[in-house]
């Protein structure tokens, strides 16, 4: 019979219990190597419930618009008008100074990803829009002599020594319009700009669709698509016969556009991006000259966009 209290039975049970807690230790070790091995490591491509964060300039072109113009003693148009964008040329104290982050044309994008391909992104294009001077357009409308002349007693600067230069150009204006008539777009006619800038503020669907990926899975080149729209809000620095000024910033319209950029990503969490947004603006309460009068346009652009971003 088998007698625990057996000093040699005693030695045998301990030799046996050692030799269990062995086995019972070497089966979880090799159950938490078996469950490292079967983990699959994380890639580019797992991308559900990560933000990015990207911050990138742009390069802006525009359609010709049609500018009207509307106030107490006025309507008219200007047609066919063109404009151009207004890049700041690089400087370190600007382009690498937070505190000046608004002076160049930049984006701003945070995305979320809800699944590994899609996600939703909300950001601002800070784009410049200045009507080129000089050219010539033709207008319709009418003007109340009375205008132009009340315009003359706060003339800007530049629009005083144009008038006094060539005084009769102005009067031109003065009047019913056809269509038929073309001016100058000189200071005493007109400054238009929206430099501080033409902020479009969007919100947009989006998708991944991975191009190529290194052996690791740890960078890639992916096609990134989206499309959406948003406000537009403008800060515009506008002279109409002379008087104007730099208004405030003011919800001027709205856009909608569509998004195709080229995305390189290395580490899983940093990335480039070079790419090209298309749209349409429409600006239907543009503040120009103070009180009740207004400015209404609206165009097609074009941006070229260079961002970096990072993946949290």
């Amino acid at each position: 019979m088998y007698n625990l209290f057996d000093p040699r039975n005693k030695q045998k049970f301990g030799s046996t219990k050692q030799k269990l807690c062995v086995i019972v230790l070497c089966f979880l070790f090799n159950s938490s190597i078996s469950a490292n091995e079967n983990e699959v490591p994380l890639t580019i491509h797992d991308k559900k419930g990560t933000w990015n964060i990207q911050w990138g300039y742009n390069r802006s072109s525009y359609t010709q618009s049609d500018i009207n113009f509307r106030g107490p003693g006025y309507e008219y148009t200007l047609k066919s008008v063109n404009a151009k964008d207004k890049p700041e040329s690089f400087r370190a104290d600007v382009y690498l100074n937070p505190s000046k982050f608004e002076i160049p044309q930049y984006n701003l994008k945070i995305s979320y990803f809800f699944t590994d391909r899609f996600f939703l992104a909300f950001g601002e294009d800070h784009m410049k829009y200045v009507v080129t001077p000089g050219q010539p357009v033709k207008y319709s409308g009418y003007i109340d002599p009375g205008v132009i002349a009340k315009n003359q007693t706060a003339l800007s600067l530049e629009s005083a020594l144009f008038i006094y230069l060539f005084p009769e150009h102005v009067q031109q204006m003065a009047g019913y319009h056809g269509g038929d008539q073309i001016i100058t777009l000189t200071p005493d006619i007109l400054k238009y700009e929206h430099t501080d800038g033409l902020n479009y503020l969007f919100l947009d669907f989006g998708w991944i669709t991975p191009l190529y990926t290194s052996s690791d899975g740890l960078s890639g080149l992916s096609l990134v698509s989206t499309i959406g729209g948003g406000p537009v809000v403008c800060r515009s620095d506008v002279r109409v016969f002379g008087k104007g000024q730099n208004n405030n910033f003011h919800l001027s319209g709205y856009g909608v556009s569509g998004y195709v950029a080229t995305r390189y990503e290395f580490s899983r969490t940093y990335f480039l991006e070079f790419g090209g947004k298309g749209g349409y603006i429409d600006l239907t309460d543009v503040l120009t000259s103070g009180g009740s009068n207004r400015a209404s346009q609206n165009f097609g652009f074009l941006e070229l966009v260079l961002s970096g971003g990072i993946a949290i």
